[in-house]
């Protein structure tokens, strides 16, 4: 909003951004998180200054926990609200429509918990959004029930095999926002998760103070990675940072290689980085003499080109190209091909060009990641985590890599796969994808890809999830022979902060 020498008066006390200007940023940037400027502009210079309650902020997990109530955006599906950074920096956040039913069922949990006679601890486990079922936690969380511990698995109820996995888990499976979710999340004494632990969050993008400060009071959060930190460098780009509040207590690591990256990185010690190897590693590596006959597509999340406008070369116009390669192409005639969009680009596409969407919609993969894998002789990707899970399983791997540079400018930092370690072959033309597909279709996984793989990815015995479970039942009873003293009871009538 732009102000003059007399407006300048009332504008530092009071001004207005219209909630539609704040819903065109995100349509036009896809920025889902906005901090707030003020830019001063002068003939010869523009000052900015970051909107802090104070300049002199400091890390701060209070930060973390202020929030304003959630605006809905009228017709716009939409709602926001404005938070605080850990450094005090002002918010301003674009989410999701959430039922105030979940609310209710929150805070009632919450007093049960308080309450309960049962003190039992529970472990939590859960999936990236907690949407799935198919990746570590789950393949932990059935361990741990098979050794009879106190165990959770929360899982979206629409999930296509909810009702079969309730039938195998009972009360062990519960949905997420349910009332059972939220009353075990308050009991828990672990988080075991395949990505961060935000995820367990009402809406991925929340301003849930509950469930945050739980999180908080919490030291056993336990990451199991969505996929190995060897494809591009996430590391630079602030993922395990552990001046965050929520950052994991304990990360699991596939390798020596990428325990280095971790240690050379962050801040994590070597006591806290566990070197067993992904728990679903195991069913690629037991499957990797199976028939496979299948061919996926996936590129990985680019939300620099996932805007008001669908341009050459972007990620949804190498969708297109793809599909419209295999419609002429006969070689595809008797084959099926799984065409699959990374889940972020999924609900972005269905929000900003749903008519594009309704369009291609049958063309799109629908079902577990992990079955397409597992049946796949070539899987095409560019610097997803999931080629490895495909390579451990028998897979060839094809590296489309023709934005690599700009990806790589995008993402802040040189991806760590570069092509002195790479475990398949790289594509950086379009036109040179269909004969590398055609190739790795007719042979075999060649020694020298299986060579540079196995440096990469040591744990591959078959035995990484009881080796993983039982490294965190010693962090789980040192600690409970040693207790951290967790942080006092906190109100549910405690208010929350709003911005005035």
């Amino acid at each position: 909003m732009k102000t003059g020498k007399i407006s300048i008066f009332i504008h530092t006390y009071w001004s207005f951004i219209p909630m539609k200007e704040i819903y065109k940023h995100y349509v036009t940037t896809s920025e889902i998180n906005t901090p707030i400027f003020i830019k001063l502009s002068h003939a010869d210079h523009d000052y900015w200054y970051n909107f802090k309650s104070d300049s002199k902020h400091k890390y701060n997990k209070n930060h973390y926990l202020y929030n304003t109530r959630s605006y809905r955006l009228g017709q716009m599906n939409s709602e926001l609200f404005i938070r605080k950074s850990i450094t005090g920096q002002y918010v301003i956040v674009l989410t999701s429509i959430m039922s105030k039913s979940i609310i209710i069922k929150e805070r009632f949990a919450y007093l049960i918990s308080l309450f309960s006679l049962n003190k039992k601890k529970y472990d939590i486990y859960f999936e990236k959004f907690s949407a799935g079922a198919s990746e570590s936690a789950f393949e932990l969380f059935k361990y741990a029930f098979k050794m009879g511990d106190s165990c959770v698995y929360i899982l979206e109820k629409d999930h296509p095999e909810f009702q079969n996995i309730k039938q195998q888990y009972g009360r062990a499976l519960v949905g997420k926002n349910s009332f059972l979710a939220f009353y075990h999340i308050f009991l828990a004494r672990s988080f075991q998760s395949s990505d961060l632990v935000g995820h367990i969050q009402r809406r991925l993008y929340d301003n849930d103070y509950l469930i945050k400060k739980k999180v908080l009071s919490t030291d056993k959060k336990i990451m199991l990675q969505h996929g190995p930190c060897m494809a591009t460098n996430i590391f630079e780009r602030g993922y395990f940072n552990r001046k965050v509040p929520i950052a994991p207590d304990y990360m699991l690591v596939n390798s020596n290689f990428e325990k280095n990256l971790f240690l050379k990185n962050t801040g994590y010690t070597d006591k806290e980085l566990m070197v067993t190897g992904l728990p679903n590693i195991d069913l690629y590596v037991k499957e990797q003499q199976s028939e496979k006959n299948q061919i996926t597509f996936m590129l990985t999340w680019r939300p620099w080109d996932l805007t008001g406008s669908i341009e050459v070369g972007s990620y949804l116009d190498r969708y297109f190209s793809f599909l419209e390669l295999i419609r002429k192409e006969k070689f595809y005639k008797d084959k099926k091909i799984n065409v699959i969009l990374h889940p972020k680009s999924r609900i972005i596409l269905q929000e900003q060009f749903p008519d594009i969407y309704d369009k291609y919609e049958e063309s799109f993969y629908v079902g577990d990641i992990k079955d397409a894998l597992l049946n796949s002789k070539v899987v095409i990707s560019d610097y997803s985590s999931i080629t490895f899970y495909a390579f451990a399983g028998g897979s060839n791997v094809i590296f489309y890599w023709e934005d690599k540079a700009l990806a790589e400018v995008e993402y802040g930092a040189p991806n760590i796969l570069q092509k002195e370690i790479a475990f398949g072959g790289i594509v950086e033309r379009f036109k040179d994808l269909h004969s590398e597909i055609v190739y790795n279709y007719n042979n075999p996984q060649s020694p020298f890809h299986i060579a540079q793989f196995s440096k990469l990815m040591e744990c591959t015995s078959g035995h990484n999830t009881e080796n993983t479970y039982d490294y965190i039942q010693n962090i789980i009873f040192e600690n409970e022979h040693n207790p951290l003293e967790e942080e006092s009871a906190f109100s549910i009538t405690e208010k929350q902060s709003s911005a005035s």
